[in-house]
């Protein structure tokens, strides 16, 4: 016992050493890497300023000739404490871009990064640069013709910078350089700047020859997970000196894990020849080439620390010598496997993951409170009533039914998973529902629930219609296409609520690798689609609905009034996207797109003539038409000036930002930040239920409390970068900070009572 513990103790101890070794390796680094080049350089385009970084293009000569290269930096600097990305941005991020706009003939060549910093952001490891950035890249004259006598190189750069919330800028930069000798201004040689620019960029390899091969590290007294093995080979000039810390930075993404420090190298390989192996990215990819950059705490060629190893195959088989010893935690030697030509180095263990079981049982869980919620309950019911219509005709059937139903919840909280993760992949900061602060959307769903509730107030029929009412899809099939249909409509009516256990389910899946993000999303729609699919699979529970009759024309009915509820609420987010002003002509559309539907359904029914019913049908199509017409039109108007919310000021709610937060704070005084959206019905249930009630807006004002809004109606980083802080993908997210302990704020449920603001309130 006392030995395991010992051996324990001496593997934390170690960890520790290594983790404050390579803090204290990327603090040097960043020393050298963030400084301002002190150097000055001429010709220089005029700065742009973004949030937090300003940004120039900086040319190495002003007047260039043909066929000789020259390079041209772009520069950012970065305000204390925040950071842009490198190439591989890490676990998160988004690699700052350029794209030029060149005279005809010249070429521009690939960005030159220099050697990134590592920046830890809570378990995430990300890779950049802080301070001052300077990227080179090398323009290319034609080598023939006539270059003009003035021209302008372009560039417009976009990037992602991020403290604890992430900021997209841009810029749209541009020198004037000459050629010939004709001209009247002065030429520039920034040659000293360039040098100081290109002595930060990684060196390139000379002195060995590289393979990989994907595998598992021979590990004692552990378990190791898969990893890759790099082998340095000598290929010439370099010496036998021992080997210093090492961390190798992959170019490509989503490979190698970020904590790339769990590997040590044996003290008794060499420079000349060593290996090294490095945990995989879970769930990660495994490409046949890699490249990237060697960092060490001590010179590796020459005097730099830094090299740049171009391609090499992970394709090797490496031979094992079954003499050689590698280290184990204990600090003992003993006989093990070690890869060809040298000792092994250790791998520890992997960081341990959250219990995930637990957060797909979240998830699960919130997927079915999700069917209480007031956007899913409507559609929802419509699929019940459905099978109460059709439980006589084939009850054994009923299954098929509650599997389409489930597949098309499924696949369509697939497709919404996707499109977030591709998105967020390009470096938006998108969350659950991020469609809803699109007007375009919110228009198409206001269509769709007005057209369905007409339909089921009885103005028009479509035979089979999108919602199941009328599932004689005739055929084996048993309308499983209404099914699957419905089930992708309740989950588009989802995308507006938030259920309990959901938002931190999301806020987990966030930050893990897509396969786990599915993972979690596929569970969501599991716990969404259960009632209907349980109620399947028992249809005996159906002997306790009335049998079918008059009464279920009149229920039917009614549910088309739910569905005008809904409309009623999308429009009031379609108001908040694009101004209230909008709101009348927007009612005037729905009105034409009703009498289209009356049309229809007045006209185009079998009782009529076909010349008839052919002229209403095109008539409706034309009316119909041009209602979606003037929509779209209104979906493109100008939104509202974001956070202009006078109402919200004139009872005590604030706009949100960092800084006012932290103003109030500094005064002494209790924050409480609502963020929410208008397309929010959880938050807007929540305001109204708890918020807005005399007892909490007493108990705000007898503890002082500074009130905030976050308002996410439209897209806005900030507020996105706060919601992944606390481990959410979504609104609603409710903060009580008390100005004892200002980093840790009371985390209320995404269901508020009176009650439980109440009681966070009285605990301050």
């Amino acid at each position: 016992m006392a030995g395991g513990a010992s051996d324990v103790i001496v593997t934390k101890v170690t960890t520790m050493m290594r983790i404050l070794l390579w803090v204290l390796l990327g603090a040097g680094i960043a020393v050298r890497g963030s400084e301002p080049i002190e150097a000055s350089a001429e010709g220089a385009s005029p700065s742009v300023a973004q949030p937090h970084v300003t940004a120039e293009l900086i040319p190495e000569v002003t007047t260039v000739e043909a066929g000789k290269p020259f390079s041209v930096a772009l520069h950012l600097h970065m305000d204390p404490g925040w950071h842009t990305y490198w190439i591989n941005p890490g676990d998160a991020g988004l690699a700052t871009t350029i794209s030029w706009t060149l005279p005809a003939g010249f070429t521009a060549g690939p960005v030159e990064w220099p050697v990134p910093e590592k920046h830890a952001m809570g378990p995430l490891m990300t890779y950049g640069y802080g301070g001052d950035v300077y990227l080179l890249t090398t323009i290319t004259p034609p080598a023939t013709g006539e270059l003009p006598r003035h021209f302008d190189v372009k560039a417009k750069a976009t990037w992602l910078v991020c403290q604890e919330e992430c900021i997209p800028g841009k810029a749209e930069l541009s020198t004037t350089l000459d050629s010939g000798s004709m001209n009247l201004r002065l030429p520039a040689d920034n040659s000293d700047f360039f040098a100081a620019a290109r002595a930060r960029l990684p060196v390139e390899n000379t002195v060995w020859t590289v393979m990989g091969a994907y595998g598992t590290p021979p590990v004692l007294g552990g378990n190791a997970g898969p990893a890759l093995e790099v082998m340095f080979e000598k290929k010439n000039g370099i010496s036998e000196q021992p080997l210093g810390s090492l961390h190798f930075f992959a170019e490509q993404p989503n490979v190698l894990d970020t904590h790339g420090e769990k590997f040590a190298p044996d003290p008794k390989q060499k420079l000349s020849q060593f290996n090294l192996w490095i945990p995989l990215e879970q769930n990660g990819e495994k490409p046949d080439t890699l490249s990237g950059v060697l960092v060490s705490d001590q010179p590796l060629i020459g005097d730099a620390r830094a090299v740049y190893i171009s391609a090499f195959s992970t394709k090797g088989s490496p031979n094992e010598i079954p003499t050689m010893a590698t280290p184990v935690s204990s600090g003992q030697v003993q006989p093990t496997a070690a890869p060809r030509g040298t000792a092994a180095a250790t791998y520890g263990a992997a960081t341990a993951q959250p219990l995930l079981i637990v957060v797909l049982g979240g998830a699960l869980l919130g997927g079915l409170i999700l069917n209480l919620m007031p956007c899913v309950l409507p559609v929802l019911s419509l699929k019940v009533f459905s099978l109460m219509k059709h439980a006589g005709d084939n009850p054994k059937a009923a299954w098929i039914q509650g599997a389409a139903f489930t597949a098309g919840v499924v696949v369509s909280f697939w497709a919404l998973a996707g499109l977030l993760l591709f998105l967020r992949a390009a470096g938006n900061h998108l969350g659950w529902g991020f469609q809803m602060q699109s007007p375009g959307f919110v228009l198409v769903l206001i269509f769709l629930f007005f057209l369905l509730g007409l339909n089921l107030l009885g103005v028009f029929e479509i035979g089979a219609s999108l919602v199941g009412l009328d599932a004689r899809a005739a055929g084996r099939f048993h309308g499983l296409t209404s099914s699957f249909l419905n089930g992708a409509l309740a989950t588009v009516a989802a995308t507006p609520c938030t259920a309990p256990f959901m938002g931190s389910a999301l806020g987990f899946a966030a930050q893990q690798s897509p396969f786990i993000a599915l993972l979690v999303f596929t569970f969501l729609a599991l716990g969404m689609a259960s009632p209907y699919l349980l109620l399947t699979f028992f249809p005996g529970a159906l002997r306790f609905v009335p049998k079918p009759g008059a009464w279920m024309e009149a229920f039917r009915q009614f549910m088309g009034f739910l569905l005008m509820a809904t409309v009623i609420f999308l429009i009031y987010v379609f108001g908040a996207l694009v101004g209230g002003d909008q709101i009348p002509s927007l009612l005037a559309v729905l009105l034409l797109a009703s009498l289209a539907a009356w049309i229809y359904g007045r006209w185009n029914v079998p009782t009529h003539s076909t010349p008839t019913r052919l002229a209403a049908g095109v008539l409706a199509l034309a009316i119909l038409i041009g209602a979606v017409s003037w929509g779209v039109t209104l979906a493109g108007a100008t939104p509202p000036q974001v956070g202009s919310n006078a109402d919200g000021e004139a009872s005590g709610w604030q706009p949100w930002s960092p800084d006012a937060v932290q103003q109030a704070l500094a005064q002494n005084r209790p924050v409480f930040v609502d963020f929410t959206a208008a397309w929010c019905l959880s938050c807007k249930v929540n305001e109204r239920v708890a918020l807005d009630t005399g007892a909490v807006k007493q108990a705000f004002a007898e503890k002082n409390v500074a009130l905030f809004r976050a308002d996410w109606t439209h897209a806005d980083a900030a507020i996105a970068g706060e919601l992944q802080k606390y481990h959410r993908d979504g609104v609603p997210l409710y903060l009580l900070y008390s100005p004892k302990d200002k980093d840790a704020p009371q985390v209320l449920p995404e269901v508020l009572t009176p009650g439980i603001v109440l009681g966070a309130v009285g605990s301050l």
